[in-house]
C-alpha cells in the first residue's frame, strides 16, 4: 500500500514545492510593482502645504523658485450661477457666495437641495505670496467639467470651450491646458475660473487638483507627464503593428487579439488623464468621454481574449457569448445616447469593465495551478494589471493631480510579450525539431524507397531474364496465346522496371548524385528515334506524331541519356492523355538557349492542377490519370531539365491540349564536334542501343518483333571468339564457375541464364561459402553480388585478391547498385567487371564468356610454358649423360643399360603432349622425376643422397610438371652447388583433406631477401628463381588457390611444399 501511494504522494509534494515558488515570486513581483508605484509617487507628488481656507492659500514664505509645484486644494468661494470677473469684486462683493471644496463636485455650491452638477458658476482663490520671485508663476489646469476659462488678476488666459447659461448655446471642451502670470512684485494673486457643466451629470466643475508655481516646474511636470503618455502611446502603436504584420502573414487569432488589445490601450492612454486626442484631432467633448469609456472596455475585453488563446484547456463559451452579449446593448446604448445618460450608466461600465479583468485573474491563476509551462509570466501580468486597477481606482478617487503612471500598463503588456514570446520561440524549437524530424523521415522514406527499389530490381531482373529465356527456348513448343502472355510479362516487368529507375532518380536528385555527362548534341536525331518508338502506341488511336523541328537547330550542350529521358516522359504523357488529334515536337532559338516544345491537342490541364503537376507523386486531376506511373515522371524532368540550366514549364487550357516546354543551352562553337546526322539517326534507330537509352524509361512496349528478337539474342548460343585458339580439350571441357547471392531466386535466375552455355555452375548462398570453396577447385570466375549479410561482394573481392590475381581469379559482381561510386569501390576492390541489374542475358552471358575464356587463356598459356620450360633441356645435361653412357659400356653394360633407359623415358616424359593438359596423373609426374634422379645419381653417385617417403596408395591428379622442377632446382642449385653434395628427401603423404608434397635438402640454402623476392610476379632483374618456380607457382595458385611454400636458411638447406585439396562435391 505504501509504495502504491508513494508516487501520488511525490507528486503533491512537487505541486506543493511548485506553488510556493509561484507564491513567493508573486510576492516579490508585487512588492516590486508597489515599490516602483511608491517611488514614483514621491517623485511627483506635490509638497505638503497648508490648504485654502475661506478663499484665501497663504503661500508667503514658500520657495516657488526651488520647489516643484503645489496643489491649490481646499476651500474657494463659489458664486453659483454667475460669470464673474475680476471687476466684479472692485466694489461691493457680488452675492450669493458658496464655499466648496476643490477638487471636486460644485453641486454642493448651489444654494437648491440636491441639486445635480448641471449649470454654471464662478470659482475665485486670493492667493498670498511673496513679491520676491523673479519668474512668472504657472497653473496648470488637468480637468475642468466641461467648459471653462481663467482669470488671473484681470489677465485672461483664454477660454476652452463655449460658456453659456444654457445648453443651447454651451460648448464643452475638458482638456488639460496651462496658463501663466507675471506677478511683477504683487503680493496677492486672484484666481478666477468661470465654468459650465450640461453634460457630467455626476461631476461638475474643478474635478481634479490645479497645481501652480513657478512657471518652469509646471511647465517640467506636466511635460514629463504628457512625455510619459507619448511615450507608452508609441509604444503601444508599435507593438500592435508589429502585431498586426504578424497576423497578416499568419492569419493566427492571437496575433489579430494582441494587435486590438495594444491599439486598445493606445486609444486609453490618449483618451484619460491629459486627453491628449482632443488636443490632436477636432473631436467634440461626447465623442471622447464615449471612446474613453469604449477603450477601456475593450481593454478589458481583448486581454480576457488573449489569456483563453493562451490556455491549453478548452473553455466554456456560454459565459463569453453572455458576456459580449451585453457589451454589445451598452456599445450601442453609449454610441447612440448623449454623455449624460452614458455617464448615468456608469455601474455598468463598472461591472463590464471588472468581469473580464476577473475572468483574466482567473485563467491566468488556473494555468499556474496546472502548472502550464510559463504561465509564471502571465501571473505577473495578472500582477500588473491588479495592480494598474486598484492604482487608478484610488487615483480616481483621491481626485489629487498626479503625474501619468505607465508602469503597470508597460509591465502588463511586457509580461504578455515575454509569455507569448517564450511559447514562440519554444514553439519554434519544437517545430525545427518536428522539421529536423520530418526531413530524418523524409530522408529514410526516399532511402528506403531507394532500398525497396533496389530489392525490387533484382527479382525484376530474374523475371525479364527468365521470361526472355522460356519464349526464346519454347517458342516452337508454345501456343500463340502463351507466347503473347509471356510477352505481355517481359512489357509488365518493362514498365516496372520504370517505375523503380523513377524511384531512384528521385533520390539520386535529391541527393545530387546525378552528374551530367555532357557534351554537343543534336537534337533532331533523338527526336527521330523516340518518336518511331512511339509509333506503335498510336495504333490504336486517331493520333499523328509530329517531328517540326527545324533543320536549322544547332547541338546543345547536354546529358544525351538524360535529355531522351525528358522527351521521353513529356511524349508519353501526351499520348497517353491524346486521345485524337496531333503530339508535336517543336524548338526555337532564344537568345543562348533552345527551347524544346512539346504539344498535343488532348484533354488539357487545368489551372489548379498545373500548380502541383511538376510536384512528386503527382498523378493529374482526379479521375483523369490511368492508374499507371506513380506520378515522379514531370518531377524529374523538370529537376533534369534545371540540371543543365534550364526549366520545363507548361501552357495549357482544360479541353485545349497542353504545351509542355523545356529549355537547353546551346553548345559553343569550341564545344561542338561534328557528328553527320545520318550515323546520329541510326545509332538512335538501333535497337539494341535504343534500349540501353530508353530500357531504363520502361513502360516502352516494344512492337512484338523487336521484344522477340531480342528474347532470342538473349538465349542463343554465344559463337567462339576468335580471339581464343585453344586446344580442342580445353574448349570441350566446361568452366568451373563459382556464384555467390544471399538470395536463392536470384541463383537460380543466373543458372537458368547460363544453362545451356558449357558452364558447371556452383552455387553458394554466402560469403563465408565461397571463400571456403575458393580454395577446393580452379575455378574459372566468381560471381559475387554486392549487398548480402554479413559480408558484401565488394569485402569477399578484397580477401580473394590476397590469394588470387585479376588473371588468376577473374571476378564479375552483379548487383542493383549501379551509381558511379559502387561502381568504383567495385573495381578499386578487386574486381574484373562489374553488371548492374536487370541486365540483359545476352550481355551476361557475353561478359562470363569473355572472363572464363581469358582465365582459360592464362591457363593454357602457363601450361604450354611450364612444357617449353621442360622441353628446353639444358645442352650441358645431354653431353654429360652421353658422357656417362659412354663411360659405363666399357665396363658397366648393365648399368649402362639402365641409365639407357632412364634417360630414354626422360626423354620421352619430356615430349610427351600431356605436359600441356591441366592435370596428369600422380604416377606420370613420378616417373619423370625417378627417371631425372637416376640420371643424376649414376653421374654424381656418393655426392647425390636421395630419401623418398611416400605413402602408398595416394591416386590424384596434379599439374603436369609440378615436383619435377622442385627436384631439379633442389639437385642443380642446392646439392650440386656444394663439392661434397648432399641429401634430398621428397616426401608425398595423404593430411585430411589434402595431399602434401614436400622436397627438402641440405644444400646451400639462400637468405631471406632472396626467399622474398624468388616467387615475386613483378621481381624483374632481381637474381635467378629457379627453373619454371614461378609458373610452377602461378598454376597452383590458380587451380587451388595456394603456391609454393619456401623454407630456407643460409647454410643449412631449402624446403619447398605445397599441397593438393581433395576434390568435394560440388552441386552446381
Amino acid at each position: 500500500m505504501m509504495k502504491t501511494n508513494l508516487p501520488k504522494q511525490t507528486m503533491i509534494n512537487t505541486t506543493s514545492i511548485l506553488n510556493l515558488k509561484h507564491a513567493l515570486l508573486l510576492l516579490l513581483y508585487l512588492t516590486l510593482l508597489i515599490s516602483i508605484r511608491y517611488l514614483w509617487f514621491n517623485a511627483y507628488e506635490a509638497p505638503e502645504h497648508q490648504e485654502a481656507k475661506q478663499g484665501v492659500l497663504d503661500m508667503r514664505g514658500w520657495d516657488f523658485e526651488n520647489s516643484r509645484s503645489v496643489r491649490l486644494d481646499g476651500e474657494w468661494e463659489f458664486y453659483p450661477g454667475q460669470f464673474l470677473t475680476y471687476e466684479s469684486f472692485a466694489g461691493q462683493p457680488p452675492a450669493a457666495q458658496q464655499v466648496v471644496q476643490v477638487p471636486g463636485d460644485w453641486s454642493s455650491g448651489f444654494p437648491e437641495e440636491g441639486h445635480s452638477s448641471f449649470g454654471y458658476g464662478t470659482y475665485r482663490l486670493r492667493i498670498l505670496v511673496d513679491p520676491g520671485l523673479q519668474e512668472p508663476y504657472g497653473f496648470w489646469i488637468q480637468r475642468i467639467q466641461a467648459a471653462s476659462s481663467i482669470e488671473v488678476n484681470g489677465q485672461s488666459e483664454g477660454s476652452f470651450g463655449q460658456l453659456a447659461a444654457n445648453r443651447q448655446d454651451y460648448t464643452p471642451e475638458a482638456v488639460s491646458y496651462t496658463a501663466a502670470y507675471n506677478a511683477a512684485g504683487q503680493q496677492e494673486i486672484t484666481l478666477l475660473v468661470r465654468a459650465a457643466n450640461y453634460d457630467h451629470p455626476i461631476e461638475g466643475g474643478i474635478v481634479r487638483s490645479i497645481r501652480f508655481g513657478s512657471q518652469a516646474a509646471v511647465d517640467t511636470e506636466r511635460m514629463y507627464s504628457i512625455g510619459f503618455q507619448l511615450v507608452t502611446f508609441v509604444i503601444m502603436l508599435l507593438h500592435a503593428m508589429y502585431a498586426g504584420i504578424l497576423f497578416f502573414f499568419n492569419r493566427q487569432k492571437a496575433f489579430l487579439v494582441f494587435c486590438l488589445l495594444l491599439l486598445a490601450v493606445a486609444a486609453s492612454v490618449v483618451t484619460d488623464n491629459d486627453t491628449l486626442l482632443l488636443l490632436w484631432l477636432p473631436i467634440n467633448y461626447t465623442w471622447a468621454l464615449k471612446l474613453k469609456m469604449l477603450a477601456y472596455l475593450a481593454v478589458s475585453l481583448f486581454m480576457l481574449l488573449l489569456t483563453r488563446s493562451f490556455s491549453a484547456q478548452k473553455r466554456p463559451v456560454r459565459l463569453l457569448r453572455g458576456y459580449l452579449l451585453l457589451l454589445s446593448l451598452y456599445t450601442v446604448y453609449i454610441l447612440v445616447m448623449p454623455a449624460q445618460y452614458a455617464l448615468y450608466a456608469r455601474p455598468f461600465f463598472t461591472v463590464l469593465y471588472l468581469l473580464p479583468i476577473a475572468g483574466v485573474v482567473y485563467s491566468i491563476g488556473r494555468m499556474v495551478v496546472r502548472q502550464e509551462q510559463d504561465s509564471v509570466f502571465l501571473l505577473f501580468a495578472a500582477a500588473a494589471i491588479g495592480s494598474s486597477v486598484i492604482g487608478g481606482s484610488f487615483e480616481s478617487r483621491s481626485q489629487a493631480s498626479i503625474l501619468y503612471y505607465p508602469v503597470d500598463v508597460i509591465a502588463a503588456i511586457i509580461c504578455f510579450s515575454a509569455y507569448w514570446f517564450k511559447r514562440y520561440f519554444r514553439n519554434a524549437e519544437e517545430n525545427r525539431l518536428l522539421n529536423q524530424q520530418l526531413k530524418e523521415s523524409d530522408h529514410l522514406k526516399d532511402q528506403f524507397l531507394a532500398n525497396t527499389a533496389h530489392e525490387l530490381r533484382t527479382p525484376l531482373h530474374g523475371i525479364i531474364s527468365i521470361a526472355q529465356t522460356v519464349t526464346a527456348k519454347e517458342k516452337s513448343l508454345q501456343d500463340h496465346q502463351s507466347y503473347q502472355d509471356l510477352e505481355l510479362l517481359i512489357t509488365i516487368s518493362r514498365r516496372m522496371s520504370h517505375m523503380l529507375n523513377d524511384l531512384l532518380d528521385v533520390t539520386r536528385l535529391q541527393e545530387k548524385r546525378i552528374v551530367l555527362q555532357r557534351e554537343p548534341l543534336a537534337i533532331g536525331p533523338l527526336v527521330t528515334g523516340i518518336l518511331n518508338m512511339f509509333e506503335f502506341m498510336t495504333d490504336s488511336k486517331q493520333l499523328q506524331l509530329r517531328n517540326e523541328l527545324p533543320a536549322s537547330l544547332p547541338p546543345v550542350w547536354g546529358d544525351e541519356k538524360r535529355i531522351v529521358q525528358i522527351l521521353y516522359n513529356l511524349l508519353r504523357n501526351a499520348i497517353k492523355y491524346t486521345q485524337a488529334g496531333t503530339v508535336t515536337v517543336s524548338a526555337g532559338i532564344t537568345g543562348k538557349t533552345a527551347r524544346i516544345s512539346v504539344s498535343d491537342t488532348g484533354i488539357g490541364i487545368d489551372t489548379e492542377t498545373q500548380a502541383r503537376i511538376f510536384s512528386p507523386y503527382e498523378r493529374g486531376s482526379k479521375g483523369i490519370n490511368d492508374g499507371g506511373g506513380i506520378g515522379l515522371g514531370l518531377s524529374i524532368s523538370k529537376q533534369l531539365a534545371e540540371l543543365h540550366g534550364g526549366d520545363l514549364t507548361v501552357e495549357s487550357e482544360p479541353g485545349k491540349g497542353a504545351v509542355f516546354t523545356f529549355t537547353l543551352p546551346l553548345a559553343s562553337a569550341s564545344e561542338v564536334r561534328y557528328v553527320p546526322e545520318e550515323a546520329a539517326a541510326a545509332r538512335m534507330n538501333s535497337s539494341l542501343n535504343m534500349e540501353d537509352l530508353l530500357l531504363e524509361q520502361g513502360g516502352l512496349l516494344f512492337p512484338q518483333p523487336d521484344t522477340s528478337g531480342i528474347s532470342a539474342a538473349a538465349s542463343q548460343k554465344i559463337p567462339s571468339l576468335p580471339q581464343m585458339q585453344l586446344q580442342e580439350t580445353s574448349m570441350t571441357a566446361k568452366t568451373l564457375i563459382l556464384a555467390v547471392d544471399d538470395d536463392p531466386v536470384n541463383l537460380k535466375v543466373l543458372a537458368s541464364i547460363l544453362s545451356d552455355e558449357q558452364h558447371q555452375l556452383v552455387t553458394v548462398t554466402s560469403a563465408q561459402e565461397a571463400l571456403d570453396l575458393l580454395g577446393t577447385e580452379p575455378w574459372d570466375l566468381l560471381i559475387a553480388d554486392v549487398m548480402m549479410p554479413h559480408m558484401s561482394g565488394y569485402e569477399l573481392t578484397r580477401i580473394a585478391r590476397q590469394r588470387f590475381s585479376v588473371s588468376e581469379l577473374p571476378i564479375l559482381l552483379l548487383t542493383a547498385r549501379n551509381q558511379p561510386v559502387d561502381i568504383y569501390t567495385g573495381f578499386l576492390s578487386g574486381a574484373n567487371d562489374y553488371v548492374a541489374k536487370p541486365v540483359d542475358a545476352l550481355e551476361l552471358k557475353y561478359r562470363v564468356r569473355s572472363l572464363t575464356g581469358l582465365k582459360q587463356s592464362i591457363n593454357q598459356s602457363l601450361r604450354l610454358e611450364a612444357a617449353y620450360l621442360q622441353a628446353q633441356i639444358q645442352p650441358h645435361f645431354l653431353f654429360n649423360t652421353l658422357n656417362a653412357l659412354l663411360a659405363l659400356s666399357e665396363f658397366d653394360l648393365p648399368k649402362m643399360r639402365d641409365l639407357g633407359e632412364a634417360f630414354s623415358s626422360y626423354l620421352r616424359i619430356s615430349f610427351d603432349y600431356m605436359n600441356s593438359q591441366q592435370r596428369v596423373g600422380l604416377s606420370h609426374e613420378l616417373e619423370l622425376v625417378e627417371s631425372y634422379l637416376f640420371i643424376e645419381k649414376a653421374r654424381f653417385d656418393e655426392r647425390l643422397q636421395i630419401e623418398w617417403e611416400v605413402e602408398p596408395g595416394i591416386e590424384l591428379l596434379l599439374p603436369p610438371l609440378t615436383l619435377q622442377p622442385l627436384v631439379e632446382n633442389a639437385v642443380r642449385h642446392g646439392l650440386l652447388s656444394r663439392k661434397a653434395g648432399g641429401r634430398l628427401n621428397i616426401r608425398i603423404h595423404r593430411r585430411q583433406g589434402y595431399t602434401s608434397f614436400e622436397v627438402e635438402d641440405n644444400g646451400k640454402g639462400m637468405p631471406d631477401e632472396q626467399v622474398r623476392h624468388l616467387l615475386d610476379d613483378s621481381g624483374l632483374g632481381l637474381p635467378s628463381r629457379g627453373i619454371g618456380l614461378l609458373n610452377t607457382n602461378r598454376r597452383l595458385t590458380q587451380l587451388y588457390g595456394q603456391g609454393l611454400v619456401i623454407r630456407s636458411q643460409l647454410g643449412a638447406g631449402t624446403t619447398v611444399s605445397f599441397v593438393i585439396p581433395e576434390r568435394v562435391n560440388l552441386n552446381s
